[in-house]
């Protein structure tokens, strides 16, 4: 059954939200000084979100280990992304490998024999890892070679339309698995998450997997072939109800109903943003491969 106070709550934020996030999103002007190249306000709501997300993670992961030193991430994170977003990024085998120096310094000064070092190492560098990668996913969204696949249109507010159709998409199968299965589920598929039920997941599939393919015919590059969108559909389709499951299995390890309050209505950044943090490194690798291969 649809809650219709929670519903209602989605849906005003939804009429402001979703148009401050299409301007965001394709705004052209730069926000730093030339000197440090160009610097978009999608790229910069890109790392936000992940620095709040990291928040929220770290935030649930401190009831468990009251004495740490997490901020340690913060900083680590920060300094990686931003070092992205001026075109001066690291190799991310290094990247990784300092977070990796930075978690077991945590681990070691800040933990105990009676706290379990290598359990709290394990959860802050695996959920740390995961969005610096979705992070670097979707500034890479900006650039090449994932910009030669869709059409460049001269209106402003259209610069950046095959990132709009990548989120459209997401939040159209979030959409379409939380109402088919609000109406219709019956059959529930697995423990992580006990309200997902089959009926679900298979409308916000058959959602991703029509809109997708719509939205690539009339904004797609036609270089590449029409069935182009019917592979990110199916792609997005599993990705994006992948995301949302890992973000439930963190909650239920947790304890807790949703990552923080700070969306109303959707609860906070990683429950309503996990689905594009999962589906942006699964569509960057697809474009790789492609270019790679394709050209």
């Amino acid at each position: 059954m649809i809650n219709t106070r929670e519903l209602g709550k989605r849906l005003i934020f939804c009429a402001w939200g979703i148009p401050l996030g299409w301007w965001i999103i394709n705004s052209t002007t730069s926000i730093v000084p030339k000197s440090l190249g160009s610097v978009l306000p999608g790229q910069i709501a890109a790392v936000f979100l992940i620095i709040l997300a990291c928040y929220e993670y770290i935030k649930m992961l401190a009831v468990s280990f009251k004495r740490n030193g997490f901020w340690l991430s913060y900083l680590w994170i920060v300094a990686f992304l931003g070092l992205d977003l001026v075109g001066q990024s690291m190799p991310m085998k290094f990247a990784i490998f300092i977070l990796l120096i930075l978690v077991a310094f945590e681990a070691i000064l800040w933990g105990d024999k009676n706290t379990g070092r290598w359990k709290r190492a394990s959860l802050l560098f695996s959920a740390i890892v995961f969005l610096y990668i979705a992070g670097i996913s979707l500034l890479n969204f900006y650039q090449e070679p994932f910009q030669s696949f869709f059409k460049h249109f001269s209106q402003p507010m259209l610069s950046q339309i095959g990132i709009i159709m990548i989120i459209l998409s997401v939040f159209l199968c979030d959409s379409g698995a939380y109402f088919v299965g609000s109406l219709w589920g019956k059959h529930r598929y697995t423990t992580i998450s006990p309200n997902k039920t089959i009926e679900g997941s298979i409308g916000g599939f058959l959602v991703a997997f029509i809109a997708c393919p719509l939205c690539w015919h009339y904004w797609g590059n036609p270089k590449y072939p029409w069935f182009m969108g019917l592979i990110m559909g199916f792609l997005i389709g599993i990705s994006a109800q992948a995301g949302d499951l890992l973000v439930s299995l963190i909650k239920r390890y947790f304890k807790v109903k949703n990552a923080s309050e700070l969306i109303p209505g959707h609860g906070g950044i990683l429950d309503r943003f996990g689905s594009v943090f999962f589906t942006a490194p699964t569509l960057g690798l697809f474009f790789w491969i492609v270019n790679k291969f394709v050209g």
